[in-house]
């Protein structure tokens, strides 16, 4: 009865990654340096980036660094 039942795996749009794509490709860099430095907090990467007028959450920022976004599915 259920043998043909599939589930398509959702591909939520990860935050960073839809933010990344807008810069340049300069921009590029600098964002993903920041974001691969362990050094920086989360938290101080979302103020960082809100004092410039960018809205990325803290935990979209962790679940992107703990690979638990839909990067990592890609």
């Amino acid at each position: 009865m259920l043998e043909n039942l599939k589930f398509e795996p959702r591909k939520l749009p990860c935050a960073v990654r839809t933010f990344y794509n807008t810069l340049s490709e300069a921009d590029q860099e600098i964002l993903m340096s920041n974001l691969s430095n362990p050094e920086i907090a989360h938290k101080a990467l979302e103020k960082a980036l809100r004092e410039i007028g960018v809205v990325l959450s803290d935990t979209a920022i962790a679940r992107h660094r703990n690979s638990h976004c839909s990067c990592s599915k890609i």
